[in-house]
């Protein structure tokens, strides 16, 4: 089940987006949980108690502690990076600075069933319903972390570099059948020695990629034109299971 939160100051306008999100769900037939905040600190105590949510749709003016606040505080304070903020304006222009925290999709008030609906099947789609697992063996011992904390692997020479969101750890293997594993998870080669998770692709560069823990990732040349092939595939109705 998804846990989404709905951060409006103006109660009606909360209402009507939580109930745009559970009709558009019983539609699509995705399991759901919403939770209502009527401010910026309501939902700040939440975070601050561990509380975690998939998807924050979350108003951009509000009063003492904004949208941008509330922001600020996920990713720089937090360090969270796999909690989707959806920013939710009656304006139909954004301020640069929200690009900061990169949002994952920019709603209109009043929300409407149709945009609703692209937004969480591209969300299905990118994060899927569950946390699936990989397993890799470090010594004797057997690990399970989740796919969704993955941000890279790196080959060095037969062993493998797995970097996630909590550290890192090296295990023996052949980074292609890691490649071939995770193939259809949303991972993508762009050199022989690296196996990147989508998720974390905060920019495309001319000779690399930036992912969003400052990491630069080396693209092998004659890679950039299948690597855009894949990042539009994944925008725009490629699954990612």
């Amino acid at each position: 089940m998804l846990r989404f939160a709905v951060v409006d100051d103006e109660i009606n306008v909360a209402g009507q987006t939580e109930q745009c999100i559970l009709s558009v769900c019983g539609k699509i037939e995705l399991n759901a949980l919403v939770d209502v905040f009527c401010s910026g600190e309501e939902i700040l105590n939440k975070l601050k108690n561990g509380t975690c949510f998939h998807i924050i749709f979350l108003d951009i003016e509000m009063g003492a502690c904004s949208g941008i606040e509330v922001s600020r505080y996920l990713r720089d304070c937090l360090l969270d990076e796999m909690t989707q903020i959806v920013y939710v304006s009656g304006k139909n222009s954004y301020d640069r600075q929200l690009f900061e925290f990169r949002p994952f999709y920019f709603l209109e008030k009043p929300v409407d069933d149709e945009k609703m609906s692209n937004l969480l099947k591209k969300y299905v789609r990118i994060y899927g319903e569950h946390q699936d697992l990989f397993e890799y063996k470090a010594g004797y011992d057997t690990h399970f972390v989740k796919i969704n904390e993955i941000l890279y692997f790196e080959s060095l020479d037969r062993k493998i570099k797995i970097k996630t969101t909590q550290g890192e750890e090296i295990f023996y293997g052949s980074i292609q059948k890691v490649a071939e594993e995770l193939s259809e998870k949303g991972f993508f080669m762009p050199h022989k020695s690296f196996l990147v998770n989508y998720r974390f692709l905060k920019m495309f560069g001319k000779d690399d990629l930036l992912l969003v823990n400052g990491a630069h990732i080396p693209v092998a040349k004659g890679k950039r034109k299948e690597i855009a092939k894949v990042l539009i595939r994944m925008e725009n109705g490629g699954r990612v299971k």
